[in-house]
Parts: structure tokens; sequence; C-alpha cells
């Protein structure tokens, strides 16, 4: 390709293939490979490997199955396709790979058959692996079956280790049936690559393809952590299309805007499980239409009456509570009355019918009305009204007596001295 020569590179070094040539022996997959060698040679029944997908695993599944030696291993490694993962398909290619020329279409047999052969590779000194990669597409009933194999045995010593690869759906799978869970010898978690582990990965496939190791600069790695979040998979396509806008501008360094420019054009976003083309969740602002709609009230603060301010002022009501003496539950009218003021004024809050519904924990003036004065609230007077200031859809209106009532103190005060009597 001329944009690899470009560069000085022989081959691409980017390819998402499991070529052994590329492994790194990063800290992580180091300490997995121990624990999972650790296990197969010493001829523990299930092992189990989980990460994330594009950490690494597969070309981790057969770096082990390379440094088990053919003279005391027969190690196999199959990968679980969609599709043809049921429990006959799955031991029916099993058999084929330990030397099962004709595979048996009968459950039982088929079974007798892989016990005939798995006991000829132990009789031979030898101890059968089997690694199952992207175990986690077995499904649950396929899954009891593979690992019914566990239970053969000769001569005392079981005749079979089995390795289960795939993301961490595998573990739900398996703590499904606490039979199969609870059979699990070594379990290991694959986690991604940090950002030293990251800038040696890289240097680690330009080397081997005959690139410098400064291709990127250092604004370029830390980019291509961010954005890769240590899977090598994702480095890997982040990274080669990195490779080709920097040969497009005709730059020798790969830099952190060429990686960004990848990273969008691929959907690929900063933050882990999200992308460019996700649209974050809406948020409404502080102030806006649909803020203003919020309770006014709270359960540890619920008003008995809101209380306006000027009925002159221009701006949006500024309501405060009015304590009641007595039961909070209570309404004592005297109480809402004397809260007036001595001028004899009354500010009375009435909501709109377009209102939106009172959220939980908000006061029901209406509720609180009706349960407090009973039958008297057939007789009040209702004041209802707009405010041109604010819009016929806001929470509360205010009217003040002595703006829209052209009666004088005394024959208000009047009116609720018969009121009350009544």
């Amino acid at each position: 390709m001329e944009h690899l020569h470009h560069f000085n590179l022989n081959q691409d070094p980017f390819q998402n293939e499991p070529d052994l040539r590329f492994y790194v022996d990063s800290a992580n997959h180091r300490d997995a490979q121990l624990r999972m060698e650790r296990g197969l040679r010493q001829a523990k029944g299930l092992c189990v490997l989980t990460g994330e997908g594009g950490t690494g695993k597969t070309l981790l599944a057969r770096r082990i199955l390379d440094s088990l030696e053919e003279e005391m291993f027969d190690a196999n490694l199959m990968v679980m396709l969609a599709g043809a993962s049921d429990a006959r398909s799955v031991l029916g290619r099993f058999a084929r790979q330990v030397g099962v020329d004709d595979p048996s279409e009968d459950r039982s047999s088929l079974l007798a058959q892989l016990y005939e052969q798995l006991a000829i590779v132990r009789e031979d000194g030898r101890h059968t692996v089997l690694i199952l990669d992207d175990a986690h597409i077995l499904s649950r009933e396929a899954m009891a079956e593979v690992c019914g194999l566990l239970n053969l045995e000769y001569e005392d010593r079981r005749l079979l280790s089995l390795l289960l690869v795939g993301v961490p759906g595998l573990d739900v799978t398996l703590s499904h049936d606490p039979s199969l869970s609870a059979r699990v010898d070594v379990r290991v978690q694959l986690a991604p690559l940090d950002l030293v582990n990251t800038r040696a990965y890289l240097s680690h496939r330009l080397s081997v393809v005959g690139g410098s190791a400064d291709l990127f600069s250092e604004a370029a790695v830390s980019a291509l952590f961010k954005l890769g979040r240590g899977r090598p998979r994702l480095l890997n396509t982040l990274a080669d299309n990195a490779l080709f806008e920097a040969y497009l501008e005709g730059q020798k360094q790969v830099d952190a805007v060429h990686v960004e420019r990848s990273a969008g054009d691929l959907g690929v976003g900063s933050d882990p499980g999200t992308t460019y083309s996700q649209i974050p969740e809406a948020r409404i602002p502080t102030g806006s239409a649909a803020a203003a709609a919020a309770p006014v009230a709270s359960a540890s603060a619920a008003p008995r009456m809101g209380v306006a301010s000027d009925p002159n002022e221009d701006s949006a009501l500024e309501l405060s509570t009015v304590a009641a003496p007595g039961d909070e539950d209570d309404v004592d009218l005297s109480s809402l009355l004397d809260s007036g003021g001595d001028d004899g004024d009354l500010t009375v809050i009435s909501m709109d019918d377009e209102a939106p519904p009172v959220a939980a924990g908000a006061r029901n003036l209406d509720a609180e009305i009706d349960s407090g004065l009973g039958d008297l609230t057939d007789d009040l007077p209702i004041f209802a009204t707009s405010n041109s200031a604010r819009p016929t859809t806001a929470e509360a209106t205010r009217v003040a007596f002595s703006d829209e009532i052209s009666s004088t103190g005394d024959e208000i005060e009047d009116l609720f001295v018969e009121l009350i009597e009544e």
C-alpha cells in the first residue's frame, strides 16, 4: 500500500488478525497467561478467561495454545460461531479435532467415541485441553453439555481440561447454573492496557514491520490511549486510520489531530461505551420554561398559602411560606385572614386550569380549603384572573383586592366578618 511505503513500513502494523508476531507481552496479558497455564498444566477441570471485547483475548488464547508442548498436551482451539454453537455441533467438531473419523449423530454413541479417543491420548502420556473462544455464544444447555465432558475419567484421572474464553457475560451464563459455577478452578478477567503498555504496544507493532517508535507523537499516543480505551482491537483500528490521515496531509509523523479525526469518522467517543453519533440525554437548562414548571413547595417545608410581592411588580412571582399555627395538617381560617396585614389587603392565589400537575410533596390548596372550611367554601366568592405580566400557563395568578375590587377597606372587612359568622 502506498501510504505504508510513505512511512517506510513493509507491512500493515495494525491489522486485526491473530498473528502471534504482533503479540505484546504486557503485564496484564502475562499475568493472565501464567494463571491459565498453571491451571491447564495441573490438569484443572474448568478455567475461565473473560475480558471486554477487543482486549486481546483471542490472541492470548492462541498464545496459550502455542505454549502447551505437544509431547505433554493434545491442545485444541475452537472458535464458537453463531448458528453453530449448539451442543451437538460443538461435540461433533471436538470429536473430529481429537481424531474421531466419523462422529455419531447419536448423543450416547458420540460421547462413547469421545471417551475412547481421550483415553487413547491419556495412555500416550498426554493430557487433552480444549479451548473454546467466544464461549459466551454458547447457550446454557450447550454450556452444560460441554462442561459435562469434565466428568470423563480414566484410571481415576480427569481426561480433559476446559478453558472458556469470552466477554464478561460468560460469567453470567455460568452463574445461572450453580453446578457449573462451583466447578470453576481458575478465573481471570483481562484488564485493558494502561498508558505505559499502550505505548509499548504501538512501538512493538511498528518494530515488527520495520517502523520507528516515534512515528506517533506523544500527543497521538495519549489520544490513542484515551479514545482506544486500552483495547488492542480499537487501538489498531484508530492507529491504522490515523496513519492514513497523516499520509493524506503529507506528514511523516502522526499527531493527535489525525487520531481525533479518525475517531470522529469512526464514530468513537471519548467516554467508554459512547460514540459521537449518540445524542446525550436532554438536559433542561436552569431558568427555562420547563424548569418553571417545577413544584414551588417541597414536602419538608409545605406552604400554607403563597403571599405575593408588591401587586404592581412586573417581575415573576416571588412566593414565600406563611406558617399556620397549630396542627400542620389543619387550616386555621383566622390565621389565614390575619396574615393579610393590618391594612386589610389579602392576596389570593388560584391555580390556572392548564397549570401543570402538582408534584409529589407539594400542597394541594383546594383540598386544604375544602377540609378546613367545609360547607363554608360554597358561599365564598371565587377570585381568579390572568396576570398580564406572565403567560396564561403560569403556575399561579395573584389578585390584590386593592387592584381588582373597587370596594372600600371597611366594606371588605365587613364582608369577611359576615363570612366568618356564617
